[in-house]
């Protein structure tokens, strides 16, 4: 399966919000925490497009992926990263983390930072196997779960 990836213009958010729910959907009441991407607005994926950025990934004419982008003052964050279940174990969000690398890298950015769940150690896995280092983990905000900072250098940090 060739994958490719682009950024999005807002018109397309409806079909990025589309994708992330499709993808999130099996973790609505299996997580330890509530996921906040279940209950998202079109109106809150246009604020978050509009605070950074998105791209979506495509596996000829079918979307099948997307993920969210903004920067921060250490570097690029990226969350949201959502692949349809079908396409799942593929490389598809490997294909899109390395296309935000790239991306991060000629905005000038030197790090890309991401969070993921305690609760979704196949999450934490992949972001350690493709070079993540673990900064910190927290407590989540909202109960009784964790969050793993971590963070990749990128270009020439």
């Amino acid at each position: 399966m060739t994958v490719t990836v682009r950024l999005t213009s807002l018109d397309e958010a409806p079909l990025v919000r589309s994708i992330m729910r499709a993808a999130f959907a099996e973790y609505a009441g299996a997580l330890p925490v509530e996921s906040g991407a279940n209950a998202e607005s079109l109106a809150d994926v246009v604020a978050a497009m509009r605070a950074g950025g998105a791209v979506l990934a495509f596996a000829g004419a079918d979307a099948i992926a997307s993920a969210r982008f903004r920067p921060v003052a250490d570097g690029l964050y990226v969350g949201r990263l959502a692949v349809l279940p079908a396409h799942r174990r593929r490389g598809v969000a490997s294909k899109v983390m390395g296309f935000l690398e790239e991306l991060a890298a000629s905005l000038g950015h030197a790090a890309i930072q991401i969070e993921v769940r305690d609760s979704l150690p196949g999450n934490v896995a992949l972001y350690r196997s493709l070079g993540y280092d673990v900064l910190r983990i927290d407590p989540h905000p909202r109960g009784p779960d964790r969050v793993w900072s971590m963070r990749k250098p990128i270009g020439s940090d």
